[in-house]
């Protein structure tokens, strides 16, 4: 009968009787311990990741602000410089029919005796 009940006896009863209580109380408690402090660290990491993702949202909406502006402010500059060029070609002609209007003058006043042109010398002084 004894080995009967030696056999229906599990090998872990015997480890069961020689560890006590108190060994068990405290590897389970640990890990109740590791576990929250896993489970408080994984909540704290989820609040940090938040609060980066919602930081990081804002800065991009930031810089899409800016970049907007910027486009816009590039749109302002290229319509001035057009419109300079527009007018910087129209004062060219303006100088040019000027330019044509004062030798056509001169050279009247030259032939009607009015107007006498230094000749150039050819030896390159003034």
């Amino acid at each position: 009968m004894e080995v009967e009940e030696e056999e229906r006896r599990s090998p872990h009863d015997h480890v069961d009787r020689c560890v006590p209580e108190s060994f068990f109380d405290r590897v389970t408690q640990g890990l109740r311990d590791d576990h929250e402090h896993e489970r408080d660290r994984r909540l704290q990491m989820a609040d940090t990741a938040l609060k980066h993702r919602a930081e990081f949202a804002f800065d991009q909406l930031e810089n899409e602000r800016s970049l907007t502006s910027l486009r816009d402010e590039l749109r302002v500059a290229r319509g001035i410089v057009d419109r300079s060029r527009d007018e910087i070609d129209a004062l060219q002609t303006l100088v040019d029919a000027h330019h044509r209007e004062h030798k056509a003058l001169c050279e009247m006043l030259e032939r009607k005796g009015v107007l006498h042109r230094k000749k150039q010398r050819t030896d390159g002084t003034a």
